[in-house]
């Protein structure tokens, strides 16, 4: 079975992948590995699309900042751009993995829902994840603070609160996305990570005990 686990960035799907392979003996790729492999095959030139959302993190922080604040469906359709190229692996791999009987979970912001109905062909479950809460920004400022190699330990207050408005937004277009396509949309606001990763278990059909 390949089950998939989409969402924004910052809001926990490695996490929750990382509890299902533990208890489900799952193999888990995220489609960031998926996306840095390509990267290193394919030139800007070749699948421009591709580098579009990394020529934003090198940005300077407060070009960023502002861009995000402007407006962030800009940055919510340069992510709609990158994972239209990274989706190219993503495929590829659910294929190989479905055709030698393999049960794997992919997670990441490359699976949208406007793309999986191009696993029609293959079994599989999905569940989409997102927070629009108000308080986001403090799970993410207490993941990072958890996590010695986040980069995000070292941007300031403010970034941090804009990169949740980002989230916000983003998790409100994949909600929309997800009803359109059918699929279930689970809203993390004022609710226990905990009870997040169970809901997220029953989804795909997994036990949560």
């Amino acid at each position: 079975m390949i089950f998939l686990l989409g969402g924004p960035p910052r809001i926990g799907k490695s996490i929750i992948s990382r509890e299902i392979r533990q208890k489900h003996a799952v193999s888990v790729v995220s489609t960031d590995s998926l996306g840095a492999v390509l990267e290193n095959v394919l030139s800007p030139e070749a699948a421009p699309d591709l580098f579009v959302f990394s020529k934003f993190n090198k940005m300077p922080l407060a070009e960023r900042m502002n861009l995000i604040m402007k407006d962030p469906a800009v940055l919510i359709d340069y992510v709609r751009k990158e994972s239209h190229v990274v989706w190219q692996a993503v495929e590829a791999f659910t294929r190989r993995e479905n055709n030698e009987g393999r049960d794997a979970l992919i997670e990441g912001v490359a699976v949208l829902p406007e793309l999986i109905c191009q696993l029609e062909d293959i079994l599989h479950r999905v569940v989409f994840i997102g927070n629009q809460g108000e308080n986001h920004k403090e799970y993410i400022k207490k993941f990072a603070e958890e996590n010695e190699n986040d980069w995000m330990r070292d941007v300031s207050d403010q970034y941090i609160s804009v990169f949740a408005m980002f989230v916000k937004r983003m998790s409100a277009y994949i909600e929309h996305e997800a009803e359109k396509y059918g699929f279930k949309y689970i809203e993390m606001d004022k609710e226990l990570f905990e009870n997040v990763t169970e809901k997220v278990m029953k989804s795909l059909g997994l036990s949560a005990s």
